[in-house]
Formats: structure tokens, C-alpha cells, sequence
């Protein structure tokens, strides 16, 4: 694509960049106290002359100590940071940066994964580019990325264009210990953190010593350490608000009760006014249809019965990802876009996630998620809202009134195809013959392998192929 010219408002607005060293590494060789001049001449040359920030981010345990040092010396902030936690890092420090910084403002990206790990978090967050400018580089540069960018450069062109025009002479003076020159404010970032063990320093030599220390060895392989990361980069992630093509539109849930339980006590009739209530906060508006799937042979009549008394499809299965992915398939045949889809499961992310997100954002089907953990990583769909279950079930009052809603059946088997409309007449068919005949074997907790390829097949089929 072409790059185009800065628009007048991002001119000499402040420019933050991310580089994921591990994918977009300097060439062999190539004098990394040139990297900041390539960069802020790249900018200039279409017109960005505000102020750039730069973070360095990456496996930095076999990096040189002279290599750090060149970077540092520029005012180029060096992180070290696993590879799995770089895109979860990336996108909390782009929300920090959003917090601190209202727009007009510039984000530079300089990774070879915007195609993929990295893009998804980011691509369908409107928190991220509303009010400002992406602009890219990668290995290849100028590949149709889904995120809206207005620069695309190749990491060769970008290092060496501009570095052609910077002297080792300039970069020796000019760019060397910037931090000399400066105003002397001692409450500069420091130079060197370690993301993993909160580690900050000014110096190479404590950087790369706290590396080969048995504590950030241990601090790294702990599971815990990711936990934490992910816990305080989810206090970033804020709901977006419905765009208008959504506003008044369909919305269609499915609740997986058994990774999703109602809490014990649990007044059944608050699901539905909680749900719709947390839609409405976020400006959905249009009706909405609740279906709940899982294995329901031990649940109490009177859950399913407050359950049904607010509309809400009752379901009982015990191949919850593969009777959702089939409702989904339907779905999508009846109901072409713009839609909202809601799931409320904890098994979205092996089932539903990467086969599914590119397609249905193609098709503009809005999706949004509530599950009972904060995710280890950010997730692969590109959802609009997320929810921790347990605070989306405790929105609605104690008590709320309920009316009785017509549906053609309220409750059904999935083993055996019944339907009907009574909570009694759904709890005596588990214990007839019929249903022991045909109630599977194999579940979604088993390990089947054939019962997975089914699941993952419909779900391939529920988004990959036209509604016809």
C-alpha cells in the first residue's frame, strides 16, 4: 500500500512505537544506535516531527550487552519479555499509553506478527485505533493487514533508507547518551526492565546480570507469573460501546452451564434481566434469545423451571461445543448480518477461536464473551466486550419480576430430539429408557478424539461456509 502523509492533526503529535525484536530483529551487523534515527527519519519523511517514544521488546537473554547498550544509549527503552506474554504486554501498554495520552497521537507497530497473535487483540478494538493513527512494519511491509494503518514500511527499508543518511559520526555524537543532554530529570524511565520480575535499571551490566540470576529463573517458570500478568493487563480492557449497525439489531446467546454454573441459591429468573441489562449498558438495544446447553440429567426443577419462565431455551446435552456450533450454522442461515453473538463458556478459546474469528468478523457478526477466568493470553476472537461471569450474574436486583414468555419449546434433548413445554415432563423423560438408549457416551470432558474433529468440523462449517 502507499504510504500516505501525515494528517495535519497527527504532525506534531507524540508518536509511541512497539518493536517485537523477535520477529523484526536488526540485521547481522547492523549498528543498533541507528535504529532511532531510521525510525524518526522514516516518520519525518511523511511528515510525523512530534516526539517519539520507543520500546524494545523481546527474549533478550542471548542479546549482546554492547547491542542493549547502542539501543539504550538512543532513548530506546529495552524490555525483555517472554515470547507467549509479548502480545498480551503489547496490548496493556497500548491501553496505558491510551489512558495517559488522549488523542490526536500516532502508534508505531513494528512486528512480523500482525497477521496473527498480535493482530487479534487488536484489530477489532476500537479502543485502540478511535482517535489514532497505526502505522506498521514488518519483515515484508505492506501486506493487506486487518488493522487500519495509514504506513506500512519493510524492516529493510525502514533501517537502511534513513540509516544511509546517518553517519557513524552523528550517531556517535548526536544520538549517544541523549539522556546527558537532556533536561537532567532523574525521574526518566529507566533504560532496562525486565517484564517478568518488575526488575528496572540504567545500567547494561545490572540488566544482563539480573538475567542469569536464579530468581528471574524461577520468577519465569512459574505459572503464577502469567496469571498475574494477565490479571493486570485484563484491568485495561474496557467494553466497547455498540456501533450503530448494532444498536437495534438481533442478539443470540449460548450459555454453557457446565463450565458456567449458576452460583448455589442462585434466583434462576435473574440470568436473563442481568444479561440483557449488560447489553443495554453498552447500548444493545434489540431483542434478545438465550439458549443454555449442558448436562442437565442433575439439575433442580426449579432452576430450569425459572430458567424457561423467562424465555430461555433449555438444553440438555453433553456435547455442548458441537450443538453450539451446530445452533451457530443455523443461525447464521436465518440470520444474516448485522447480529450480535454472545457466548458464556469457558471453552471458547479450543473450540471456537481462531477457525471461527477471521470469518465472522468478515461477515460482520459482533461478538462479545462471558467467562468465570481472566485468560492466560489475549484471546484469539476479535469480541467487542468481555465479562467475568460471576460479575454479570451479580448486576440485577435480588429479586425481579417474571413473565411467563410463549416459546414453541421451552425445554429439549438433544440425545433423543424431545421437546415440550413442562419442567416435569422434561425431568421424567431422563429417566425413561428412551432417553438412556440415546444419551452418548462421550462428552466434551472426555477424551474422544472423534468427538473433538466433530466439534471442531462444525465449527469450521458453522462460520466457513455461505448461508445459502
Amino acid at each position: 500500500m502507499d504510504n500516505y502523509k501525515a494528517a495535519p492533526k497527527y504532525a506534531n503529535a507524540k508518536t509511541a512505537v512497539w518493536w517485537d525484536m523477535n520477529s523484526c530483529p536488526v540485521p547481522e551487523g547492523y549498528n543498533a544506535g541507528w535504529v532511532r534515527p531510521s525510525i524518526e527519519g522514516a516518520l519525518k519523511e511523511l511528515g510525523y516531527y512530534g516526539p517519539v517514544t520507543i520500546t524494545a521488546m523481546g527474549d533478550l537473554n542471548e542479546a549482546h550487552p554492547h547491542f542493549l547498550q547502542r539501543l539504550s544509549s538512543t532513548e530506546i527503552v529495552v524490555q525483555h519479555a517472554i515470547t507467549a506474554w509479548l502480545d498480551t504486554l503489547v496490548f496493556s501498554d497500548l491501553m496505558e499509553f491510551k489512558r495517559n495520552n488522549p488523542p490526536p497521537a500516532t502508534i508505531m507497530l513494528i512486528s512480523d506478527r500482525l497477521e496473527g497473535e498480535l493482530g487479534f487483540p487488536l484489530g477489532w478494538n476500537k479502543q485502540i485505533q478511535s482517535g489514532y493513527n497505526l502505522v506498521l512494519a514488518s519483515l515484508c511491509g505492506g501486506s493487506l493487514s486487518r488493522l487500519h494503518h495509514t504506513a506500512n514500511w519493510r524492516r529493510k527499508i525502514l533501517l537502511e533508507a534513513a540509516a544511509d543518511s546517518v553517519s557513524q559520526e552523528t550517531t556517535t555524537t548526536s544520538y549517544v547518551l541523549r539522556k546527558c543532554s537532556s533536561s537532567g530529570d532523574s525521574s526518566t524511565l529507566s533504560s532496562f526492565v525486565c517484564r517478568a520480575c518488575k526488575f528496572t535499571g540504567l545500567s547494561v551490566a545490572s540488566f544482563t546480570s539480573h538475567l542469569s540470576t536464579e530468581e528471574h529463573k524461577k520468577t519465569v517458570s512459574s505459572p503464577s507469573s502469567l496469571s498475574s500478568l494477565s490479571a493486570s493487563c485484563m484491568k485495561y480492557i474496557m467494553n466497547d460501546q455498540a456501533v450503530p449497525e448494532y444498536v437495534n439489531s438481533k442478539t443470540a446467546v449460548w450459555w454453557d452451564m457446565d463450565t458456567c454454573p449458576l452460583p448455589h441459591g442462585y434466583d434462576a429468573r435473574r440470568v436473563r434481566p442481568s444479561i440483557e441489562g449488560a447489553l443495554k449498558d453498552l447500548g444493545y438495544y434489540g431483542p434478545v434469545t438465550i439458549n443454555v446447553m449442558g448436562n442437565l440429567e442433575n439439575a433442580h426443577p426449579h432452576v430450569l423451571q425459572g430458567l424457561s419462565s423467562t424465555g430461555i431455551l433449555v438444553q440438555h446435552t453433553t456435547r455442548v461445543t458441537l450443538y453450539i456450533s451446530h445452533d451457530l450454522l443455523k443461525f447464521k442461515r436465518n440470520n444474516p448480518p448485522p447480529a450480535t453473538i454472545m457466548f458464556i463458556s469457558d471453552r471458547v478459546e479450543p473450540v471456537l477461536s481462531l477457525v471461527l474469528s477471521l470469518d465472522q468478523q468478515r461477515r460482520y457478526y459482533n461478538l462479545v464473551l462471558a467467562r468465570t477466568f481472566t485468560p492466560p493470553s489475549m484471546s484469539r476472537l476479535c469480541h467487542t466486550s468481555e465479562w467475568l461471569w460471576q460479575t454479570l450474574l451479580a448486576r440485577s436486583p435480588e429479586t425481579t419480576s417474571c413473565v411467563l414468555r410463549n416459546s414453541a419449546s421451552s425445554f429439549r434433548c438433544g440425545s433423543y430430539n424431545f421437546t415440550g413445554l413442562s419442567v416435569t415432563d422434561f425431568t421424567r423423560h431422563f429417566s425413561s429408557e428412551k432417553h438412556k438408549k440415546q444419551e452418548p457416551e462421550d462428552s466434551d470432558e472426555g477424551e474422544d478424539s472423534d468427538s473433538d474433529n466433530d466439534e471442531e468440523s462444525m465449527a469450521k462449517a458453522s462460520f466457513n461456509c455461505d448461508a445459502s
